[in-house]
Parts: structure tokens; C-alpha cells; sequence
């Protein structure tokens, strides 16, 4: 392939942090880790084929995860499970914001053989952290940019997250045959998305920012990325963010064929990062870095501990490694830099955490690069999609 070189344009965003027949499915190995699944149909045909496909790994998972969340919350699982399902109201807001993802679902729960209630507090990784406030912030990274020149616009990220969910790094391939529109998913099996990007080059990265406010009424975050990954343009896209009301807080890395920003969603408040004025780029990790719609009980924690919310942010050495190496507007990157960053373990970018990195470059053909693992050892595969963005 012949290499692209993307230069830092307004936007740049680091952040660190199907075809067949109705119903039926492609299942293939890929090369190394990376399974990859083709799904078409209703929502419930596409969870469907996602349950069966993947059962004995999503069995596997949920049952880490049950003994995981027993261990951290010291109490049953399936306890903590009924008590967040108890008291939250998510299933509402999804029906109104994102309708047909609850059939989903229900699809990869019966195709599974998992109790709905189960499957779908399965999806609520970042509401389960939020909620129960006793695990340890992730480390998330991601990358964006705008075009410039010839240089196509991308997003990217390391996807970080906890141990009990490796194993086996898979992406959904989606078409919507009404909707005229195809997505690339990656994710966990048996969740519907960890990030993406769909046929019209909008794509999306998501990062962790916990210490901001959460809602336990509003669009979980798998939700929202799935909601973002239906919309055609990159103005859409961030409509969608800014009317949405959220659970759980995010920094979302959305980029589109011509602009990529990110932007710190809390549960009353939407704002964009820019790391300098006139800055052609920007980054992000974990810590909130303009919006300061803190959760009430961690500002009450700062507080009494005499710290700024700015004061971990300065102190993240991901975060200053990065404001090193894109200190001012000279900064210029192609695709093989850009794998170098993610792949630089001494930054912590890349780290035991790492579940994959994703490369998503936006334009007229747009196309997924995607490590399954981390990005020094698990060489990058490349997908694109079925035709050019002009023939949609």
C-alpha cells in the first residue's frame, strides 16, 4: 500500500484511553487474534447471529466478569447487577435515542443463552465503573485529525481496559441495507461497540474522563457510539453527542471526512478540547482537561484533600508525553509515526491494559487499520468497506 502521510491539521485529536443474507452470518478467524464477524438484518437477526457466533467466548467472558464484579463490590453478582439495573433508568432513553439497540440485545442474549437482565449489564462497562466508583481509572488514548491539503482526515486510539475482557478481540461488520450504510465495529464479544466507523468516513474513539458527573438516567455509552456510527456526516455526529443525555461521562474523538475534535461529555455539560489557541491538533487521556462538571463526590474528595481537578491531569505522564511531542503546529505525522506512538510502551500508551488499536482514516475511502492487541507485537490488519463513499 502505498503510504499516506497525514499531517496535523485543525483538529487533531490523540486521545489515549456485514453482508449476507437476513439473519445469517460470516465468521472468519482473520489473521492473528482478530475474529470478524459479517451481520445483516433486523436488530434482533444481527444480535442474533452475534449470540450464537459467539457463545462460547461471551459465556466465558461473562462468567470473568461476574466473579470480577462479586470481588470489587463484595457482594453477589447478580445482586449488584439487579441493584444498578434497580436504580437506573437506561433502557427508556435508548428506546427514544438509539431504537432497535435494545432488540440487539435481546438478540445476543438468547443467541448466547444468557438472561436478558445479564447481557444487557454487560454493556454498561463505563456505567459499572462510574456506579460503583471502586475500579481503577482505564487508560484509553486516541488520536484525531482534520484534512488538510491531500492529507485525509483520521481518528485513532489504544482501547484500554480491564484484563478479564481480553482474549478475543473481535469487529462486527454491519451493513444496513435500508439505511444504505456499513459499519465497522470493534469490540468485545457480546457488547455491541468499543468504538467505530461507518461506509460515509464518520468514525468515533471513546476515553474514559470518570471523575466527571454521571447520570443514572440517560444513553449509555455503548449506546451513544453506536447512536454517533448511524449518522452520515461529522455535523450529525456531534448533534447527536451535544442532544443526547448521557450515563456515564466520555471524551468522544469523532472525526468525518474533512474535521476531527474531541469533546468531554459529562452528564450537564458538552465541551471541546484545544490543548493551545490556534492549536491544529489536539489530544487526550483520561483526566478532564476543560470541562469541569466534576462529580459531586469527587470534587468533595478533592476538596478535602486540598487538590485542583486540574492537578492529575498535569501529573499523567501519557498526557505530557503528549504535550511534548505535539508541542506546537510544526508537528507532522504520517501513518507509520503514528503506529510508532502507539506502539511506544515507555509513554504508557501502550500498556498491559491494551486491548487494540484502531486507525481510522476518513475521506473518500475511508478504511479501518486495526492492531488486535498491543500495536508493537499485533501487526495492523486493514478493512475497508464495499464501495467508495461517491457510489452511496
Amino acid at each position: 500500500m502505498k503510504r499516506n502521510f497525514l499531517s496535523a491539521g485543525p483538529g487533531l485529536v490523540f486521545a489515549v484511553g456485514l453482508f449476507l443474507l437476513a439473519g445469517a452470518a460470516g465468521f472468519s478467524q482473520g489473521s492473528g487474534k482478530l475474529r470478524v464477524i459479517e451481520i445483516t438484518g433486523t436488530p434482533y437477526q444481527m444480535g442474533l447471529t452475534h449470540g450464537r457466533t459467539l457463545r462460547a467466548e461471551i459465556n466465558e467472558l461473562i462468567t470473568r466478569w461476574k466473579e470480577d464484579l462479586a470481588e470489587t463490590n463484595k457482594v453477589p453478582a447478580d445482586v449488584f447487577i439487579r441493584r444498578l439495573l434497580d436504580h437506573t433508568d437506561f433502557r427508556s432513553f435508548i428506546d427514544r435515542w438509539t431504537p432497535g439497540l435494545l432488540d440487539e440485545v435481546r438478540g445476543i442474549a438468547e443467541g448466547a443463552g444468557v438472561d436478558l437482565d445479564t447481557m444487557f449489564a454487560f454493556q454498561l462497562i463505563d456505567e459499572t465503573w462510574v456506579m460503583s466508583r471502586d475500579l481503577e481509572l482505564q487508560k484509553c488514548t486516541a488520536i484525531a485529525a482534520c484534512r488538510r491539503a491531500s492529507f485525509p482526515a483520521f481518528t485513532s486510539q489504544t482501547q484500554d481496559i480491564p484484563g478479564l475482557y481480553h482474549g478475543y478481540p473481535t469487529l462486527l461488520r454491519i451493513r444496513d441495507q435500508e439505511a444504505k450504510l456499513e459499519t465497522l465495529v470493534f469490540t468485545i464479544p457480546g457488547v455491541i461497540a468499543l468504538n467505530g466507523m461507518n461506509s460515509r468516513s464518520v468514525g468515533v474513539c471513546v476515553n474514559a474522563v470518570t471523575p466527571l458527573a454521571h447520570s443514572p438516567k440517560g444513553l449509555p455509552v455503548a449506546f451513544v457510539i453506536r447512536g454517533i456510527l448511524r449518522q452520515k456526516t461529522f455535523e450529525d455526529a456531534v448533534k447527536f453527542l451535544r442532544d443526547i443525555p448521557p450515563a456515564a461521562p466520555q471524551n468522544y474523538v469523532i472525526g468525518g471526512p474533512g474535521e476531527a475534535a474531541c469533546f468531554e461529555r459529562s452528564a450537564g455539560r458538552m465541551s471541546r478540547f484545544i490543548p493551545f489557541e490556534g492549536a491544529e491538533f489536539t489530544y487526550h487521556t483520561n483526566h478532564p482537561l476543560i470541562n469541569d462538571d466534576l462529580d459531586p463526590a469527587y470534587a468533595a474528595r478533592l476538596k478535602s484533600a486540598g487538590l485542583s481537578w486540574t492537578d492529575f491531569r498535569d501529573k499523567c505522564p501519557r498526557f505530557n508525553f503528549l504535550k511534548r511531542t505535539l508541542a506546537d503546529n510544526s508537528a507532522v505525522i504520517d501513518l507509520g509515526v503514528l503506529k510508532t506512538l502507539y506502539g511506544n510502551r515507555s509513554s504508557g500508551i501502550n500498556n498491559p491494559g491494551t486491548y487494540g488499536c484502531t486507525i481510522m482514516i476518513l475521506g473518500d475511502k475511508p478504511e479501518l487499520h486495526i492492531s488486535p492487541g498491543r500495536p508493537d507485537t499485533e501487526p495492523f490488519q486493514v478493512f475497508g468497506f464495499s464501495s467508495p463513499m461517491s457510489q452511496r
